[in-house]
């Protein structure tokens, strides 16, 4: 199967902009067949007050208009940053849209980062589900989650062989995010993909880029630089089944500890 990551930079003064780009790679892209796209968390609206309100509002537009493409293009997608009005609450939500244009499910971002006052704009989720998709176990976290091994645990526990991160890293903390990756997937045994914010220029660094695909034994497919990048990777679920085989991790866990 195929990863695409659609790492894009996001404009927080201009947010229709963001939009319409995102729209424009997604559908005139014509390597993009197949497989499953990812965008970076809140590519939207950023992390500006005002935008997280206005798009909570607009959400079921923009689902609805990629839905349509996914249909057309015949590929899945992460949106991982698309917050709903959902019973009156706001989420931080990645939804799972599939080749045929129809919802699998969704994820709520579990962990809300503070200095950025998530936990004002947001309320957190608590559900951590696995998505069932052409052979595939697929889990998703996003951003700050990562630095809670305990939340991608759960997913390796119900048997993901795919965990999927968009994020919005800062550049100052590229080492961190780079390292937590490879972490994540060595420690899960599964392909780890994460596709992050990018930053608009070399002149003034903002977020990390660095998107990246990562095999269960932390052989790094392919890496997005910090700018406006798109990559694509070919990923096994035979390399899964094997690696967990020879080294039977999920089986000598002490669960009478922890």
């Amino acid at each position: 199967m195929k990863i695409h990551l659609l790492q894009i930079s996001v404009n927080e003064k201009h947010t229709e902009d963001n939009f319409n780009k995102a729209l424009d790679l997604f559908m005139n892209n014509d390597s993009l067949i197949d497989g499953i796209a990812v965008f970076p968390e809140l590519f939207i609206p950023g992390y500006k007050e005002e935008n997280i309100y206005k798009w909570a509002d607009k959400a079921e537009e923009v689902i609805k208009k990629f839905s349509g493409l996914c249909k057309e293009k015949k590929t899945a997608l992460i949106l991982g940053t698309i917050s709903t009005n959902d019973n009156g609450k706001r989420y931080n939500r990645s939804i799972f849209i599939d080749g045929n244009g129809e919802i699998i499910g969704h994820y709520n971002k579990t962990h809300l980062f503070k200095l950025l006052n998530e936990d004002i704009y947001f309320t957190q989720g608590d559900d951590l589900p696995v998505f069932e998709y052409k052979g595939w176990k697929i889990g998703i976290n996003i951003c700050y989650d990562l630095r809670f091994p305990e939340s991608l645990r759960a997913l390796y526990r119900k048997g993901a062989d795919l965990i999927i991160l968009p994020a919005a890293w800062p550049h100052a903390r590229t080492d961190v995010f780079k390292k937590l990756c490879f972490a994540r997937a060595i420690e899960n045994q599964c392909y780890f993909v994460t596709c992050n914010r990018a930053s608009y220029s070399t002149e003034h660094y903002t977020y990390a880029g660095n998107s990246m695909v990562i095999a269960p034994d932390g052989e790094l497919l392919i890496e997005c630089s910090e700018l406006d990048d798109y990559k694509s990777a070919e990923i096994d679920i035979k390399n899964v089944i094997e690696y967990r085989k020879q080294i039977t991790c999920l089986d000598d866990r002490r669960v009478d500890l922890y």
